[in-house]
C-alpha cells in the first residue's frame, strides 16, 4: 500500500527547509571557535570569542519580538520570507568581515533574522498540523534545525581544517539562494491571519486546497481579549504564560551554551580537533532523534511529561560525561544530551503554541522566545566566562546541567490549558480546540 502524502506536506516541507538554514547558520558558530582562538590577526580570548556568540543570542531577541510584533498583524508568509533574507546575508557578511566588530554585526543580524523566523515557522506549522498529530507536524519541520546543524558539523570536518573558519560561513549563504525562489512561489499565507483582514474566500480556499479544519479560519475572528500580549494574560493563562519565559530561557542557555563551547571544552579534556567537532555532529543528531521521537510520545502521552523528561535527559547525560566514561559512552551521552536540548526546545515550541488561540500563537511564541533569548545571550557568555576564570571542564559541564534541572521543575508547574471561551450561538466545540487541549495535557 502506498504511503499518503498528507495535502500539507509542501508547507511543512518548505518550512523544513527554511529551518535547515536557521539550524546551520546558529549552530555552527560552536565549530568555528576553536579556530577563532587561534586566528592571530584578531587575537581573541576567550571572553571575547564568548561575547561574540551571545550577539546572535541578542539578535534573536530582538528578531523574537519583532516577530510577535509583526507576524500575527502583518502575516506570516512575508515575514518567514524577510527572515531567510536576512540571516542568508548576514551569513555572506560574516564570511568576508575584516574585522572582530563587523563580523559581530553579522552575527547579531544572523540572530535577528533567526529570532524572526523560529516563532512564525512554528505558529505555521501548528496552524497547518494535521488533527491529532500537531507534535509530530512541528516536530517535522524544526528537525530542519537539527539537520542544519548536522551539516555543519559535517561540513566543519572538511572546512575548517582546510579553508578556515570563513569558508563555513560562505557555505550557509549559497543554499539560501536557490531555496528563496522556492519560497516565494509555493509558499501559502495563513488562512487564519486572512481571515482577520476580511479575506475569508482567499482563507477559505487555502482551507479547503491544505484539506484544514474548516474551524480554523473563523478562529481569527475573535475579540481583541484573544489577540496580541492581552491573549497571553487573558483567561487564567498568566502563570503558564511566566511559566513558558522561564522554562524557554532555560532551555536555550543550556542549547546555546553547550553547542558554542562543546568542541572547545572537549578538545581541553584532552581529545583532538576532529574529534571535538565530531561531538557537536553527535549532539545534533541527538537534537534530531529527539525532536521526532519526542514528537511521538508527546502526541501519545501528553507533551507536558515528555518535556520534562527530555530536560532531565539532558542533566544527566552532561553529569555522566564528568565521569569520564569510555569514548564511545562519551558519544553516547552526547546524543543524550542533544536529545535533551534541542529535542526539548522543539517540544517546547508545539506545548507553547498549541496553549494559545490561533489569533494570538505567533504572538505567544515570539515573546517566549524573546524573553527565551536571554538564555541564549547568557549561554555562551557564561561558558565563556568559566574558562576564562580556569574552572575544569567538569564543573562547566556540571554548570549547564543545573539550569536543566530548573527546566524540569518548571515543567511540572505548567497549569492545564483554560479553554479558549466561545459563544455559543455562533462558533460550534471546534475539533481543533479539542486538540489543544491535548496537547497540553
Amino acid at each position: 500500500m502506498r504511503a499518503r502524502i498528507p495535502p500539507t506536506a509542501p508547507v511543512v516541507g518548505l518550512c523544513l527547509m527554511a529551518l535547515v538554514l536557521e539550524g546551520y547558520d546558529l549552530l555552527m558558530y560552536g565549530t568555528v571557535v576553536p579556530s577563532l582562538l587561534t586566528y592571530t590577526p584578531w587575537d581573541l580570548d576567550a571572553t571575547d570569542v564568548g561575547m561574540l556568540g551571545s550577539l546572535t543570542g541578542i539578535g534573536m531577541l530582538v528578531g523574537a519580538l519583532l516577530a510577535a510584533a509583526v507576524a500575527d498583524r502583518r502575516g506570516r508568509r512575508r515575514t518567514l520570507l524577510a527572515a531567510v533574507v536576512m540571516f542568508s546575508t548576514a551569513m555572506g557578511a560574516c564570511a568576508i568581515a575584516p574585522t572582530p566588530e563587523v563580523f559581530g554585526a553579522g552575527r547579531f543580524a544572523v540572530g535577528l533574522g533567526a529570532g524572526v523566523l523560529m516563532p512564525t515557522a512554528a505558529a505555521t506549522l501548528i496552524e497547518f498540523a494535521e488533527p491529532r498529530a500537531r507534535a509530530r507536524s512541528v516536530a517535522m519541520g524544526f528537525v530542519g534545525t537539527c539537520i542544519g546543524g548536522i551539516l555543519a558539523g559535517v561540513l566543519s570536518l572538511w572546512l575548517v581544517p582546510t579553508h578556515g573558519f570563513r569558508s563555513m560561513f560562505l557555505a550557509g549563504l549559497v543554499p539560501a539562494l536557490m531555496f528563496l525562489p522556492l519560497m516565494l512561489a509555493y509558499l501559502p499565507e495563513s488562512p487564519a491571519y486572512l481571515a482577520s483582514r476580511g479575506e475569508h474566500a482567499a482563507a477559505a480556499a487555502i482551507v479547503d486546497r491544505y484539506r484544514l479544519e474548516r474551524t480554523a479560519a473563523p478562529t481569527l475572528t475573535t475579540s481583541s481579549r484573544e489577540r496580541g500580549l492581552r491573549a497571553l494574560f487573558g483567561t487564567d493563562r498568566t502563570l503558564a504564560t511566566l511559566l513558558f519565559w522561564c522554562m524557554t530561557l532555560l532551555c536555550l542557555l543550556v542549547l546555546f551554551g553547550v553547542a558554542t563551547w562543546l568542541p572547545a571544552l572537549m578538545r581541553s579534556a584532552g581529545y583532538p580537533l576532529g574529534a571535538s567537532l565530531s561531538f557537536l555532529l553527535t549532539l545534533n543528531i541527538g537534537g534530531a532523534l529527539g525532536a521526532l521521537g519526542g514528537a511521538v510520545l508527546a502526541d501519545r502521552y501528553g507533551i507536558k511529561p515528555v518535556t520534562a523528561a527530555f530536560f532531565l535527559c539532558a542533566a544527566i547525560a552532561l553529569l555522566l560525561v564528568t565521569t569520564a566514561p569510555p569514548l564511545v559512552v562519551v558519544y553516547l551521552l552526547v546524543l543524550l544530551a542533544g536529545v535533551g536540548t534541542t529535542g526539548t526546545q522543539i517540544l517546547l515550541n508545539t506545548f507553547i503554541g498549541s496553549h494559545y488561540p490561533a489569533s494570538s500563537r505567533a504572538t505567544g511564541l515570539g515573546m517566549a522566545l524573546g524573553v527565551g533569548r536571554i538564555g541564549a545571550i547568557v549561554g555562551p557568555t557564561y561558558g565563556g566566562v568559566l574558562v576564562a576564570i580556569g574552572t575544569g571542564t567538569n564543573w562547566q559541564l556540571a554548570a549547564f546541567a543545573a539550569p536543566a534541572v530548573v527546566g524540569a521543575i518548571l515543567t511540572v508547574l505548567v497549569p492545564q490549558r483554560t479553554p479558549i471561551r466561545r459563544s455559543a450561538q455562533t462558533r460550534p466545540p471546534s475539533a481543533a480546540a479539542d486538540i489543544d487541549r491535548k496537547a497540553v495535557s
